[in-house]
């Protein structure tokens, strides 16, 4: 019912933030590029976090995109997230409060599954069947 009240609540509209967004995908993109070329570690620490962030939205879009959707002022909201993220310092924080502990544990769960043998026989396979293909790739030098 909440959902069907305010179905059309848009500030901005979908078409607006939808271009917003891209723009500021671009410029951190940018941002991004041109933080590899400099020295300081913490600003791509920064971009890192901020794209691994970025990903976990859209991973989570995918999943819930029928209530995300609907939801009153949803793209207003994403649209504020990502500037938080990226111009606010948004992606360390959130990493460092939430993130960080997420990652481990999954971690851990990871390879407790990486190490057993099934999953070691099908990397084995697959290294073995992909072998040709790496050898054909010229190596830089």
């Amino acid at each position: 019912i909440f959902f069907r009240l305010f179905r059309n609540t848009m500030i901005l509209g979908h078409g607006v933030t939808r271009f917003f967004t891209r723009c500021l995908l671009l410029a951190f993109g940018f941002k991004s590029w041109k933080s590899l070329d400099s020295e300081a570690s913490a600003a791509q620490s920064h971009w890192l976090t901020f794209w691994l962030l970025y990903a976990f939205v859209q991973a989570a879009e995918c999943v819930l995109d029928n209530i995300l959707y609907r939801a009153p002022m949803y793209f207003e909201l994403k649209l504020a997230f990502f500037v938080y993220l990226g111009l606010f310092n948004g992606a360390t924080t959130i990493y460092e409060k939430f993130g960080a502990n997420a990652i481990q544990s999954a971690e851990k769960a990871i390879k407790q599954v990486s190490e057993k043998e099934e999953v070691q026989k099908i990397i084995k396979q697959v290294q073995e069947k992909t072998a040709p293909i790496w050898e054909k790739i010229p190596k830089k030098e």
